[in-house]
């Protein structure tokens, strides 16, 4: 398939698509939780991807993704 910067602007990303469990805001807040487990890893057993998935209902290979940035690359 070809890259095409007009297509990009028709397609449906992130919480616009119909089966996302997550949205732009729940998005920076794992990322945000993620940064704050990294910089606080000892004191933050608490902020595994297993936690941060069941808290916000979804699998934990989600979160994971997310935290590699594989997915949900459109939100900073």
């Amino acid at each position: 398939m070809r890259d095409d910067p007009m297509n990009r602007l028709k397609v449906k990303r992130g919480s616009e698509l119909p089966w996302a469990r997550l949205s732009e805001a729940d998005v920076r807040l794992i990322r945000a939780l993620i940064a704050e487990r990294e910089a606080l890893k000892p004191q933050a057993a608490d902020l595994s991807n297993a936690r941060i998935a069941e808290k916000f209902g979804v699998h934990l290979r989600t979160v994971d993704r997310i935290s590699a940035g594989e997915t949900w690359t459109h939100v900073e």
